[in-house]
């Protein structure tokens, strides 16, 4: 069920900096093959990440869930962020409680962003698939999946 979401979300959000930071289902036409493998490859490790979580939780164990996190927050904000005024309108609010962020060009860290934007991508979906496999070992060990001695 998490992946019928998830798949969409990631699929119009991912060629965002082709649009300006605007989502929407017309950006599905701007969607290159290897984003919609990113979008594919997040959605299902997140929606298995989800399920372990689940899993782990309904059985009193400990999930880890801030890697996964992390990866869909990343796989989700990079593109936002490259071609948006949101880290201008960020740094423009910091500068008004720290007057020496007022001379730090926006630019470079979108410049950043949308250079690196494939590594980004990369990074979220090790992360992604670090959760995954965390809490896999974790379910793997725990009382879910051991045999009962007879």
């Amino acid at each position: 069920m998490a992946f019928i979401v998830l798949f969409p979300l990631y699929a119009v959000t991912l060629p965002a900096s082709l649009t300006g930071g605007h989502i929407g289902w017309d950006s599905l036409r701007l969607l290159a093959p290897g984003q919609a493998v990113f979008a594919f490859c997040l959605a299902v490790l997140l929606a298995l990440t989800l399920a372990t979580m689940v899993l782990l939780i309904r059985h009193g164990q400990r999930a880890s869930k801030s890697t996964g996190i992390g990866g869909a927050l990343v796989a989700f904000f990079a593109p936002l962020l490259c071609c948006s005024p949101l880290i201008p309108l960020g740094l423009g609010a910091l500068a008004v409680v720290f007057p020496a962020v007022a001379g730090f060009a926006p630019g470079i860290i979108q410049g950043f962003i949308a250079t690196h934007e494939f590594e980004i991508e990369l990074f979220a979906v090790a992360l992604s698939f670090i959760a995954f496999w965390q809490n896999a070992r974790k379910l793997a060990r725990g009382p879910v999946c051991t045999a009962p001695h007879t």
